[in-house]
């Protein structure tokens, strides 16, 4: 009897078999790390539309570097009536990262592919990567609105030709993972595979039998 997971897997390979994955881009927040932004832009809802517009616009500023993390957590404080609601929430070290995600990265570099981040990133997350890839060297871009200092957002025309430029490959040789399902849609709108992220193993698991039968093809 075959198993599920190795049917998925199969109708996986058959879906890439025509590309070589030359590079692979990673979501940030719900990849790296929980997405704390979207967990209370959630809790939003229960406020109104007006509430969630208002929020989510702070939270774009944020990923434009336009405002602070204490911004951020005053803003959703007020917001929301949430007294407990402060800075620290927002707050990201390079420590709060699993080490189990460094050696996934260095794993995957062994398979001679190109690894970058495309994402929204703040301030702090931007230093965080910077500072993880002048030791460790393991990314080729890390990409996003900040970093290219662009007005336009994240799911843009204008940031995914950048970031492809950046990484020097064609969409059709580039996987992005991500847990965002509107990230996913675009990116498959522009000739981008995608895989959805259901937690670092499954994620292991799934691309070294893919990387793997890519090198046996």
């Amino acid at each position: 009897m075959v198993k599920n997971s190795e049917v998925a897997y199969r109708d996986l390979s058959f879906c890439y078999s025509y590309i070589m994955i030359r590079a692979i881009f990673f979501d940030f927040y719900s990849v790296w790390v929980p997405d704390i932004f979207s967990e209370y832009l959630a809790l939003a809802e229960q406020h109104g539309p007006q509430v969630v517009a208002d929020l989510a616009d702070v939270v774009d500023k944020y990923f434009h570097g336009l405002v602070s993390t204490e911004y951020v957590a005053d803003t959703f404080r007020f917001k929301l009536s949430r007294p407990d609601i402060d800075t620290s929430l927002f707050t990201l070290k390079e420590q709060d990262i699993s080490p189990a995600v460094f050696d996934f990265l260095r794993n995957l570099h062994g398979h001679f592919v190109k690894l970058g981040v495309l994402a929204n990133l703040g301030v702090q997350e931007y230093e965080i990567l910077t500072n993880f890839n002048a030791h460790s060297q393991l990314l080729e871009v890390i990409a996003g609105p900040l970093p290219f200092k662009l007005k336009d957002p994240l799911l843009s025309q204008e940031v995914f030709v950048k970031a492809l430029q950046a990484i020097g490959e064609p969409p059709r040789s580039c996987l992005i993972i991500t847990g965002n399902p509107d990230y996913q849609a675009f990116a498959n709108s522009l000739g981008i595979s995608t895989l959805p992220f259901e937690g670092l193993p499954k994620l292991q698991q799934t691309l070294e039998q893919l990387l793997t039968s890519e090198a046996a093809g």
